[in-house]
């Protein structure tokens, strides 16, 4: 009996110090007082835009790297239209584009030929970058599709893409290809 009050007092004990523990407020630097002698004084501001990286491992922020953060949506899948046909738009967004000042968010895709049992099919992607016209333009492999510019993390930018075939199929089936999109910070 005495062994289960002893047990309920030291239980009562460590729960009292890890709530007074939990509800501690830490302190990372001492505050600065100003008096009749020292009427002046500075303090730092700081704010974190980004990720930084300590590349060197020193102590010096001066050769750290911001990376920035940004978030791109592309398509899962892209349904490529009949040749002369009018392809299905897809949409590439970028938003949250946080990056360093001065620089460009860029987005290119890579495409080759669709493919079945060995054989190919060629076909090209098209592309309203930043959705200026409303009208699907051919492109290249290796195009840029998407341009957001540093400064304002809150905009949201698209384009939209499209794929048509440029000759007709010999055979029937599914025909496959990997369209890569690559995105860049430059």
């Amino acid at each position: 009996m005495k062994t289960m009050k002893n047990m309920k007092k030291i239980i009562s004990i460590l729960l009292a110090m890890a709530l007074t523990t939990a509800i501690a407020v830490p302190t990372f630097a001492a505050d600065k007082t100003l008096d009749q002698n020292q009427t002046s004084n500075s303090a730092t501001a700081y704010f974190q835009a980004g990720q930084v990286v300590d590349n060197k491992g020193t102590e010096d922020p001066s050769d750290d790297v911001v990376q920035g953060t940004y978030a791109v949506t592309i398509p899962t899948y892209i349904d490529v239209a009949e040749k002369d046909g009018t392809p299905t738009e897809y949409s590439i967004t970028a938003k949250d584009v946080l990056i360093p000042y001065n620089t460009n968010l860029t987005v290119a895709v890579d495409y080759d030929v669709l493919e079945l049992s060995g054989n190919t099919l060629a076909y090209k992607m098209k592309a309203d970058p930043q959705s200026t016209n409303g009208a699907l333009a051919d492109i290249a492999t290796g195009a840029t599709v998407l341009t957001a510019a540093a400064g304002d993390p809150t905009a949201v930018t698209t384009s939209q893409i499209g794929a048509v075939l440029t000759a007709e199929p010999l055979y029937s089936g599914n025909w496959t290809d990997t369209v890569t999109f690559t995105v860049s910070v430059a």
